[in-house]
């Protein structure tokens, strides 16, 4: 089976530039666990409730950093259920991932999306 393809919103890259500025052992946790997930993204630890509802979480280390996602191919067969939340939906191809947000598992939750 082929990897799917990483799709970040411009969010979840400004603030992943900032955690390997201030936290970069962080940053290789965190580019590990997204390489594996590229390889199957079922490997979720959970969905999201609240704001975030329907969105996948997953843990990198210990419960540090935590990361929410989706994939496309998923959304689609639900009738494009998050299409609101990705802005480049129609370009996207199926087997992608897009992640939505990554945040340290002490801050306080802020979609900005």
């Amino acid at each position: 089976m082929s990897r799917y393809l990483y799709q970040p919103t411009p969010h979840f890259s400004a603030r992943l530039e900032k955690i390997k500025a201030y936290d970069p052992p962080g940053y290789r946790r965190i580019s590990n666990v997204i390489d594996r997930m590229l390889e199957n993204p079922d490997v979720a630890d959970g969905q999201m409730h609240g704001a975030l509802r329907g969105k996948f979480k997953k843990y990198v280390g210990r419960g540090q950093y935590r990361l929410i996602y989706y994939y496309c191919e998923l959304c689609r067969k639900g009738n494009r259920r998050l299409a609101k939340a990705c802005e480049r939906c129609e370009t996207i191809p199926d087997r992608s991932v897009v992640f939505f947000d990554v945040f340290h598992k002490n801050e306080k939750e802020s979609p900005a999306y």
